[in-house]
C-alpha cells in the first residue's frame, strides 16, 4: 500500500482538472492512497473578500509572486494530484488562514442574509 505524508501548511503544485495551480494543504498526517487531502486554492490575484488571506511571506512559501489563499475555495483532491512541494507557510500566515477557515466553517451567517 502506498503511503505519503502531507503536512498542514505545506504549499504544493496540484493538478486541478487541466490546470496546474498552487494549493495549501489543510489536512495532515499519513495519507493512504485512497484518501483525499483537503486543500485551499492559492492565487496571484488580489483579494476579493474577507475570506481571501494575502500572504505576507509568499516568497518563503515558494511562490513566484504575491499571493492570496482563498479560504472560501476549499476542496478535496487525491494526494497523488499534489506533484511538487513548493514550500511551507510562515506560522503567522498559517494562523491567519486557520482562523479564517474556522470562522467560515463555524460562524452562523443566517443573520447576514
Amino acid at each position: 500500500m502506498s503511503i505519503n505524508r502531507k503536512r498542514v501548511g505545506e504549499v504544493w503544485l496540484a493538478h486541478e482538472g487541466t490546470k496546474e495551480r498552487p494549493v495549501l494543504v489543510l489536512s495532515g498526517g499519513i495519507v493512504k492512497f485512497e484518501i483525499d487531502v483537503i486543500v485551499a486554492r492559492v492565487t496571484g490575484q488580489t483579494s476579493r473578500n474577507k475570506f481571501d488571506i494575502p500572504l505576507t511571506y509568499w516568497k518563503e512559501a515558494g511562490l513566484k509572486k504575491p499571493s492570496v489563499v482563498r479560504c472560501s475555495k476549499i476542496n478535496t483532491i487525491q494526494h497523488d494530484e499534489l506533484f511538487l512541494k513548493l514550500g511551507e507557510l510562515h506560522p503567522d500566515d498559517l494562523k491567519k488562514v486557520e482562523d479564517t477557515v474556522r470562522s467560515l466553517l463555524f460562524k452562523d451567517f443566517s443573520s447576514e442574509i
